[in-house]
């Protein structure tokens, strides 16, 4: 097999464990991803599982350090031992036992950072927990912005005790959350707090253009360099 076609296998598998799981009625999401520049697929991904007979729904955005095809196949290991872990693991000792499989790696030096959402689908009760990642945004259709949600901590198989923030809300009908990667925000020209600021006013535009297309429309705002970068917004109708 030649290199071309063993990388889109790679490519193929992890999108594949990032396709989110169809929501029930009265919610939506929609996602849209760019790799670094001179590359057609990166590191970033979603894992996600919906606990049909709970009615709770788990998903989990990755920012692996690297960029380009240099990042995939450490993702795409990555992303399956998650895929593994979300189904079995309690809530809160997921982004845990996600550092601990990183420190087991061989290299020693496998890093990310990661943002989970769980989200109760009968009461849009939610709760984030934050190993690195930039904040969330969280829209208020009676204000019609987007706020920071202010969960960070510190990124996962960097140490054996990673700082794990915490932050918690309930959506009404017409509210949302807007998960992304740093890629997103930060770039050689802006450091990440503009970024947020100038994610922050593109996003608005953006919703208020209408649901579909949005998270295609932001990334499509954001210059191709350096960085992978991905958007995920999950809305209750």
């Amino acid at each position: 097999m030649d290199d071309a076609a063993a990388w889109a296998r790679l490519r193929e598998r992890l999108l594949s464990r990032g396709r989110m799981p169809a929501l029930p009625d009265g919610w939506r999401h929609q996602s849209a991803m760019l790799a670094a520049e001179g590359y057609a697929y990166g590191g970033d991904f979603i894992v996600s599982d919906l606990q049909a007979s709970t009615g709770r729904l788990r998903t989990v955005l990755v920012d692996v350090c690297g960029s380009g095809e240099t990042a995939v196949p450490a993702a795409v290991q990555f992303a399956g031992a998650l895929e593994s872990l979300i189904r079995v693991v309690p809530a809160d000792e997921l982004l845990r036992d996600a550092n601990a499989y990183l420190l087991a790696q061989p290299t020693g030096e496998s890093i990310a950072t990661a943002v989970q959402l769980d989200l109760d689908l009968a009461t849009g009760s939610y709760l984030i927990r934050s190993a690195g990642h930039p904040p969330a945004l969280v829209w208020s259709t009676a204000t019609r912005e987007w706020r920071i949600d202010n969960a960070r901590g510190t990124a996962l198989g960097a140490s054996e005790t990673p700082e794990v923030n915490e932050s918690a809300g309930v959506l009404a009908a017409g509210d949302a959350l807007l998960f992304y990667t740093d890629g997103v925000v930060e770039s050689r020209a802006l450091d990440i707090d503009a970024g947020i600021a100038w994610l922050q006013q593109a996003a608005r535009a953006s919703y208020l253009a209408g649901w579909e297309g949005a998270a295609r429309r932001i990334i499509d705002g954001v210059e191709r360099g350096d960085d992978d970068r991905a958007v995920l917004i999950l809305g209750r109708c």
